[in-house]
């Protein structure tokens, strides 16, 4: 999460002007014409005391601060997701009857996001409040609003905050396991095995030994520790690991799935592809993800190379359902189809291709199937139950549950 020092002046909205259009005139008039003391006295008194609540007010609006601790927010889908502002008061006087209540924009909120109470001169408070992760998507929070008064309350006022944040609801939280096939591992996996060492990832370095190669002697390091009277030889270590790519295909058009359930199985679908990515990243390895929204279009691809999952969350929580038409139906021309054949030909060699979506036809599987030629290796993940004869390693994704398989 990014912290914001950014400081911004809120805009005011001072109420209670009827006290200095209506009341002050007239006490203003009797105070001039009138020649009782007593009378002047009073109306003197309540001059003032209208003036000062005024200057009160204004002073307030000047001082009160409200910012956030977070200028972007990411949580997953049905959890908890807190939210944190914090409230200034950079004057000497301080605030009375404080409530400050932010925008929860799509957020659930069950809990009051409110504060009450009194905030003294050169003085901060933080408010934290929790929202729930009812909807995967990108939202935003805010403005905040900041309501006060001056101590008798005639002229309330409301500052509202400049600054919003961004929020990121990533898809649900999911267990998948998928086990290598053929002895092929699954990415980037650290092995026990000297020979898989990848000389691109040092890991240490130590004193040479009887039957090392030449080309891990570490000339720099073995300068600085020879001294005259002895001669230092080091050699660098190697992280022992194997590269075999992930690639997600994500088949993210609506027109080839089913009608019943459609907007059901496609959420699931992409929390099995956001499961499959934090599996991949927890153990190191390399990751891409292809997304396949329209007929004959692949969206928003990811090569495989870093081994972070975060920028893929954060396209899967931007991804919207594309609204198809009524007579609108894929599920017999399987752009998605095309498309993977079309984006394997670019894939590295060893990668380990995933298919996320509806079932395939026969025909389609044994287009797909085609694409091990390259040296690819194929699985899928199905949502629906359709008998696939033709088609191995696949796995049927579960409609409800932690366990996505």
């Amino acid at each position: 999460m990014n912290r914001s020092v950014k400081v911004s002046l809120p805009e005011a909205n001072i109420q209670g002007e009827k006290y200095l259009y209506s009341c002050l005139p007239v006490f203003l008039c009797v105070f001039i014409f009138t020649p009782w003391r007593p009378v002047q006295f009073v109306c003197l008194f309540f001059i003032l005391l209208i003036m000062g609540s005024r200057l009160y007010s204004e002073y307030l609006c000047r001082s009160l601060r409200v910012t956030r601790r977070d200028t972007e927010i990411r949580g997953f889908r049905y959890e908890w997701i807190d939210v944190e502002l914090v409230v200034e008061n950079h004057g000497r006087l301080p605030a009375f009857m404080l409530a400050v209540n932010d925008s929860p924009g799509m957020l659930s909120v069950f809990r009051d996001n409110k504060s009450l109470g009194t905030l003294g001169g050169h003085r901060s408070r933080l408010l934290k409040w929790q929202g729930y992760g009812a909807y995967r998507g990108v939202f935003t929070l805010g403005p905040a609003r900041l309501r006060g008064a001056d101590p008798l309350g005639l002229f309330p006022f409301t500052l509202r905050a400049k600054e919003t944040c961004r929020l990121f609801v990533y898809p649900a939280l999911g267990y998948v396991r998928l086990k290598p096939p053929g002895g092929i591992p699954l990415g980037v996996l650290l092995s026990g095995n000297p020979f898989h060492e990848d000389l691109t990832r040092r890991r240490s370095i130590r004193e040479y030994s009887g039957g090392d190669e030449l080309r891990r002697i570490n000339w720099k390091v073995s300068a600085r520790m020879t001294t005259d009277d002895s001669f230092v030889l080091m050699v660098n270590e190697y992280e022992a690991s194997l590269s075999y790519p992930l690639v997600v295909f994500l088949n993210a058009d609506p027109a080839e799935y089913p009608p019943k359930n459609r907007e059901f199985h496609l959420e699931r679908v992409i929390e099995a592809a956001a499961g499959l990515c934090t599996m991949a990243s927890r153990e190191r390895q390399a990751l891409g993800i292809i997304l396949h929204t329209s007929p004959f279009e692949a969206d928003g691809e990811i090569a495989p190379a870093a081994v972070t999952h975060i920028p893929i969350l954060e396209r899967l929580a931007a991804l919207q359902r594309r609204q198809i038409d009524k007579d609108e139906d894929n599920s017999k021309s399987r752009g998605s189809v095309a498309a993977l054949v079309e984006k394997a030909k670019s894939l590295p060699f060893g990668t380990r291709l995933v298919y996320a979506g509806p079932s395939l036809e026969d025909e389609n599987i044994r287009l797909i199937e085609g694409i091990k030629k390259s040296q690819i290796t194929l699985e899928y993940l199905m949502i629906d139950k359709s008998p696939l004869p033709h088609a191995k390693r696949r796995h049927q994704i579960k409609e409800g549950g932690y366990e996505i398989l």
